[in-house]
């Protein structure tokens, strides 16, 4: 193996790339972007996050099946007359899988419109 080893009293500039890099990284860092909205945009800033911490929390318990468990309940909740609960429980399986969350809506309004 080859280490490079620079002459006795001379800093390499290998050492140095790192802080160069973070001292980039933190000069074209984005303004705070999680910093309250005012306006309209508040009901769907709580709405994502709290979509986002149901997906979240899918995911710890149910690992990579999360989408098809959220997909599960979102049937459940059909079959059970909660419309709400069940267009909540399909964006959470779109966050997971967009396409098993299209199908789920297309099989649950073909079967509603079977039902009546």
């Amino acid at each position: 193996m080859l280490h490079f080893a620079p002459r006795y009293g001379i800093v390499s500039p290998c050492l140095f790339w790192g802080q160069r890099r973070v001292r980039d990284l933190q000069a074209s860092r984005p303004a705070n972007d999680n910093v309250a909205r005012s306006g309209a945009n508040d009901d769907m800033t709580t709405h994502d996050d709290a979509l986002l911490e149901a997906a979240l929390r899918m995911f710890a318990a149910h690992g990579l099946s999360a989408g098809q468990r959220a997909c599960e309940a979102a049937e459940i909740a059909a079959d059970g007359g909660d419309q709400e609960g069940a267009a909540w429980w399909l964006e959470v399986c779109a966050t997971f899988d967009g396409a098993l969350a299209r199908t789920a809506a297309r099989s649950f309004a073909a079967r509603q419109m079977g039902g009546r």
